[in-house]
């Protein structure tokens, strides 16, 4: 069992993507460094672009269109590369790992190799500390570039791994800790490796949950991610301008937030937050006297309504047994498929004849869903009649007490009649109200919601 001993002062540091996009960014970024001395870790994110690039090498295109991607990251990692004074071995590293991309991305093998294709996407964070630490060198900065994967040990599900928390917490005392009191340590976030000494990712946006999980494995006092926007919204402010900024928010409401598709977080990153009850802070590189968001264990007087998010590439599935009088075995088998190919469900409901269920494919690789759906689609349409709904969205409302109030129901369905609802579901749990709706139709609903729910003056 890990041993919880009392927090210290350390505060990490996460910078986002384009937080380090170029050299301009990269410098604000170490301006804040600077200005904060409790600062002593930071996890990077990979230039802003460079992992959609890397992902778009992935796929199976032609030469030309490959030499473009590949061109954009060489230009994008140049770029920062080019200002920076005495280059020489900094420019060997950099074009070392350009080389590994160029060779890599034209491998036959890599569009069906998952193991592959999470080598390619560390190449990201793996250039942009290594820019960084070069620039915080040529600012006589004190700082040790670190190779996460010496600690962030996980298992072997390439492209959504599960870091080993305990091995973790042994590695981080034993060779990261004692360089913290001599040095700024840099690393980066979203990578880490198998017991076999293989790249593996933790998902995308996997770099807060990095940042995240060594805050816990140090105990840290704060845990700062710094991104584009000056905190969490009630909803996405790209969508809907007048989006207020939530100053202070729990752990349980941002996590219900993450979960259900704001951008802003990784969903697993609030789990060692709320095992360690280390705070977090969320604000804008580019605007860091704007204020942001804290996330914290407790706050008082929650407001009834939170925020509303929506998570795309969502599929509905209804099935309609075969057997009348095989009811109870119908559903049985079902969840013994789904238990089978590892399938999360988002919302469920049955009756004697019919299951009804939503699957998010969010959280798949390209290659990993298109061979599961696919093989899954297959084994239940062999055992039922299967219809399937794509192109969905989950439009969620989250709050406290909801279940409290009897007419907010009512109301919401006042607000939503306009409108083609696939599904509605409603937990008592006081906290979430789900809406499916076609995709199409997903971000006129988020306005209307937030015009009537957080924008009118009653």
């Amino acid at each position: 069992m890990i041993q919880i001993v009392p927090k210290n002062s350390i505060i990490i540091a996460k910078f986002g993507g384009t937080s380090v996009a170029d050299f301009i960014a990269m410098n604000r970024s170490i301006n804040l460094i600077i200005y904060n001395p409790k600062i002593r870790l930071v996890v990077l994110s990979a230039s802003a672009n460079v992992t959609n690039l890397l992902i778009s090498l992935t796929k199976k295109c032609d030469s030309n269109q490959k030499n473009a991607f590949f061109n954009k990251i060489k230009y994008i990692q140049y770029n920062i590369l080019n200002h920076i004074n005495s280059p020489i071995l900094i420019r060997k590293k950099i074009d070392y790992i350009l080389k590994k991309i160029n060779i890599l991305s034209k491998s036959l093998k890599l569009a069906n190799s998952p193991i592959l294709i999470d080598e390619l996407m560390s190449y990201g964070e793996l250039m942009s500390t290594l820019l960084f630490v070069e620039i915080l060198r040529n600012r006589n900065i004190k700082v040790k570039w670190f190779d996460i994967r010496k600690i962030m040990r996980t298992n072997d599900n390439f492209g959504y791994a599960k870091p080993n928390r305990f091995i973790l917490h042994i590695l981080t005392q034993a060779l990261l800790k004692p360089y913290l009191n001599k040095y700024l340590i840099v690393t980066q976030g979203f990578i880490g490796s198998d017991k076999n000494g293989r790249t593996t990712t933790l998902g995308r946006n996997g770099s807060d949950y990095t940042a995240m999980l060594l805050g816990e494995a140090l105990h840290v006092s704060q845990v700062n991610i710094w991104t584009d926007v000056s905190g969490i919204y009630t909803t996405d402010p790209h969508i809907v301008p007048l989006a207020k900024r939530i100053n202070k928010i729990t752990f349980k409401e941002a996590k219900e937030m993450a979960i259900y598709g704001a951008k802003i977080l990784h969903p697993s990153t609030l789990l060692p937050a709320l095992r360690s009850n280390i705070p977090i802070f969320i604000g804008s590189s580019k605007q860091p006297n704007s204020g942001g968001t804290l996330i914290c264990k407790t706050i008082k007087n929650s407001p009834m309504f939170r925020a509303l998010t929506l998570r795309h590439q969502q599929i509905l599935l209804t099935l309609r047994s075969l057997n009348i009088f095989y009811n109870n075995g119908f559903i049985n088998e079902i969840f013994k498929i789904l238990t089978i190919y590892d399938i999360s469900i988002n919302l469920i409901t049955t009756s004697k004849l019919n299951i009804i269920f939503t699957i998010d494919t969010n959280n798949y690789t390209f290659f990993t869903k298109k061979l599961l759906i696919n093989s899954l689609f297959k084994k239940l349409s062999s055992i039922c009649q299967l219809k399937i709904e794509k192109n969905l969205t989950l439009i969620t409302l989250i709050g406290n007490y909801l279940s409290k109030n009897s007419n907010i129901y009512n109301n919401i369905l006042k607000i939503l009649h306009p409108f083609n609802i696939r599904m509605i579901y409603y937990i008592s749990n006081n906290y979430n109200l789900f809406f499916l709706v076609h995709k199409k139709d997903a971000e006129l609903i988020i306005k209307t919601l937030h015009y009537n729910i957080f924008e009118k003056k009653n």
